[in-house]
């Protein structure tokens, strides 16, 4: 082992004399990675204090908004199937599911679908993501307690009960304070990073110049003296 360490340190200084790192781009990279650890170990200190995370916070509300969520069943009609009669018989079928109430076999009395027909504390972004902006536009406006519709959807027409829905909201730091310190943490080490290359850059004059044919622009940083 002593001897495999002491060839190492031999080849490492004589590849270094003959400057067989200065083209190579995964040792370039390489060490470039090896200075962002750098920089990342600079950025990281001494827990923030809940005024600092405050203003995360209220800087960036988006990030931590509490989405409104909905608990909601939902009956298919497929366009194709019904053509021309699309909506006489989606009229019917809402007038059916509110005479026969919650207790009905609702699943059966619309077409096959490939989404499930009820769904419990869904987040307005799943809502989306499964049947439509459109649609969960239309969720967010309608009343709980009855059978409403028709509801467009990307797959075509729903009628839908809501029973219950929560309001999305900007959240209190304590109900997202992990959260808000990993994103903080986040940008701290970023903040430090862009700071300790911009320090570095000032030492260094840098050229680029442009290929007279077509191909890679050099790019040249010489060290201040």
């Amino acid at each position: 082992m002593f001897r495999d360490r002491v060839r190492e340190e031999i080849y490492y200084r004589e590849a270094m004399a003959l400057g067989l790192d200065r083209d190579d781009t995964v040792i370039r990279r390489r060490l470039r990675q090896k200075m962002e650890f750098v920089t990342d170990d600079l950025g990281v200190r001494a827990q923030p204090t809940d005024d600092e995370l405050n203003a995360y916070l209220q800087l960036h509300p988006d990030k931590f908004r509490i989405e409104q969520r909905f608990t909601f069943r939902q009956v298919y009609l497929d366009p194709k199937k019904h053509g021309e009669t699309l909506a006489r018989d989606t009229a019917q079928l809402l007038a059916k599911l509110n005479q026969t109430g919650a207790d009905a076999d609702f699943a059966a009395m619309g077409d096959p679908f490939l989404l499930d027909n009820n769904f419990i504390g869904v987040r307005v972004s799943e809502v989306a993501n499964q049947f439509g902006e459109k649609f969960a536009t239309i969720l967010a406006g309608l009343s709980p307690g009855q059978w409403q519709g028709p509801v467009e959807s990307a797959y075509g027409i729903h009628l839908v009960l809501v029973y219950d829905r929560t309001i999305g909201a900007a959240p209190m730091l304590a109900d997202v304070r992990e959260a808000v310190q990993r994103e903080w943490n986040n940008a701290t080490r970023m903040e430090a990073n862009e700071a300790f290359y911009g320090e570095l850059l000032k030492r260094y004059t840098v050229t680029i110049e442009q290929p007279a044919a077509e191909g890679a622009a050099k790019i040249a940083a010489t060290k201040q003296k």
